[in-house]
Parts: C-alpha cells; sequence; structure tokens
C-alpha cells in the first residue's frame, strides 16, 4: 500500500510541475511600468487619418507584429505585452510614445526612428481595440498584367471596388503587397511601405532580377490588398520571370527564400524536432495520466481484497 502511494504521489507531483510549468510559460504576466509625469501630457500631433493608419501598420507589421501579433494581443513568436487590454488603453499617447523611445527588456528602443512614424503607429496601435463590427467592409478584386521591356520587367495590379449593385468601379489609393510565392510565405518584392494604386486603380512596380523558380524559371506572382477598411483580397499569376534553378541548388544554394523543395536542411529539421518534441510532451503527459489511473486502480483492487 505505501508503495502504491509512494508511486502515486510521485507520478502526480510530476505532472502537476509540468502542468503548472506550462500555465505559467502561457499566462506570463508584465510588471508595471510607469511613465514620467511630463510624457503624460504629451499630446498626439498626428491625426488618426487613413494615411496614418496606413503607415503605422507598415511600421507595426514590420518592427511589432513578431511579438505583440498580427492583432496585437501579445500572442507573437516572443511573449510580448497585450495592446488591446483596457489597461493598455488607459494610457495617453504621450505615456505610449515615451514607452516606445525608452525600451524596456527585449522590446527595443525605437528613438532613432522619426517622431511621426511613432506617432503613426501609435494611432495604428489605439485601432487595434476600437470595435468593427458595424463598420462594413469594402470588396474589391484585383487583377495582374506583366510588361516585359529591353531593359526591365514590370507588374501592374488593376484594383476595382465592387459596388452593392456589383458594378465595378477604379479604386484609388489602395496599397498593393506584391510578392513571389515561397513555402515559408511570400517574398515580398515591391518595398516597405507598399505602393498604392493611382486614380485609374493601377500600380505598377518592377520586377526584380534573379529570383529563382522552378527548372524552366517559372513562378507564382501574388498581389493582395494591404487596406484596413477593405475584405481581404488577392489574386495569384503564374509567370516564367524566374531565374532557371542550377545544378547545385539542392544543396550548396539552399536558403531561407527558396520554396519549399529547397529550404535550408537544419530549418526544416529545427521544425521537425520542435513539432515532434511538442508533440512527444504532450503524449507523455498523457501517458502519465493513464499511469495515475491505472497506480489507483491497482490501489482500489488491494484495498477491496484486504
Amino acid at each position: 500500500m505505501k508503495i502504491y502511494n509512494h508511486k502515486i504521489f510521485g507520478t502526480g507531483f510530476l505532472v502537476l510541475v509540468l502542468l503548472i510549468a506550462g500555465k505559467l510559460a502561457i499566462s506570463q504576466s508584465f510588471p508595471p511600468w510607469p511613465t514620467p509625469d511630463e510624457a503624460n501630457t504629451i499630446a498626439n500631433p498626428v491625426e488618426s487619418n487613413k494615411e496614418s493608419l496606413s503607415a503605422g501598420k507598415a511600421l507595426f507589421d514590420m518592427q511589432c507584429k513578431s511579438c505583440h501579433g498580427e492583432k496585437g494581443r501579445g500572442d507573437g513568436l516572443i511573449k510580448a505585452a497585450n495592446l488591446t487590454t483596457p489597461e493598455f488603453i488607459a494610457q495617453s499617447d504621450g505615456a505610449i510614445h515615451w514607452k516606445l523611445i525608452t525600451g524596456r527588456g527585449q522590446m527595443p528602443s525605437f528613438k532613432a526612428l522619426p517622431d511621426d512614424q511613432l506617432w503613426n503607429v501609435i494611432n495604428y496601435v489605439r485601432s487595434l481595440s476600437e470595435k468593427k463590427d458595424a463598420v462594413a467592409l469594402k470588396n474589391a478584386v484585383i487583377s495582374l498584367t506583366f510588361n516585359e521591356k529591353s531593359d526591365s520587367r514590370e507588374v501592374t495590379a488593376f484594383v476595382q471596388q465592387v459596388l452593392e449593385n456589383r458594378e465595378k468601379v477604379p479604386a484609388a489609393n489602395i496599397a498593393i503587397n506584391f510578392g513571389v510565392r515561397r513555402y515559408f510565405g511570400t517574398l515580398p518584392f515591391a518595398g516597405n511601405p507598399a505602393p498604392v494604386t493611382g486614380q485609374d486603380g493601377k500600380v505598377t512596380v518592377k520586377f526584380p532580377k534573379e529570383i529563382i523558380g522552378d527548372a524552366d524559371g517559372n513562378l507564382t506572382i501574388i498581389a493582395s490588398i494591404d487596406e484596413m477598411d477593405y475584405n481581404p483580397a488577392e489574386v495569384k499569376a503564374a509567370n516564367e520571370w524566374g531565374s532557371v534553378k542550377p545544378n547545385d541548388y539542392w544543396s550548396d544554394r539552399r536558403a531561407l527564400w527558396k520554396d519549399n523543395d529547397h529550404i535550408p536542411a537544419w530549418l526544416f529539421g529545427g521544425f521537425l524536432f520542435a513539432t515532434l518534441g511538442i508533440w512527444g510532451f504532450i503524449f507523455y503527459v498523457i501517458f502519465l495520466i493513464g499511469k495515475i489511473k491505472m497506480e489507483g486502480d491497482k490501489v482500489a483492487k488491494d484495498f477491496s481484497e484486504s
């Protein structure tokens, strides 16, 4: 009886420690971050309009999204503060600006950036917590055309807003992301911030040289809308502008920006190892829970027979 109880206690304690450790890792909190009184009184000089929000989103996607998550909820690759909580929203713009230029812990200082960019990203972060349920997002469609000149290649995206009567009209001042499909996402090639359409609904960008395609130079070009007041829209088109894969592409020329057959071996191995490790941990916890049940059944059986 004592041996069984000892086993049950030891196994149960191990499972409890693992569960608590996982819970602490998930629910990590951050200590208070007080700001000077003079910072709280600084007003935001930049109006929160479409231009400011678009510029702020571009900076957020480049500098903040990896940690704070796409919607600012602190669910990025590195645990970070949730930017949509009532506590964060209650801060003044001046306080947030002070924190951006000061930095703390894993969050770097952004004092090297122009002030207007910081105010833009503050406006955008504010918009993440606003309720958008009542906002009717617009619909649009995109088409791609390719123009090959003697010295350059150009990609043109034509964006049309779809009205309620299904009529299509050119959509002006719409930011468009251009990229080439790759295994881990899209390789952008049009710069940041994204180029915007003109009054005719069109925007043209140059296609860079030396982007590797398949054995025949084929690749997939993608254009997507990057606007908060539009529903997501994307178009894909095959093209032969890629460079032909060299013979040593499988080994010596592996790189992060390549497609699914040619990603670096260490990256694929690391991803596979992490995935197997997570599932292994889950199955190990399930095994321990089953073991506790079996030990409990044995104790109950011995007790009933004694």
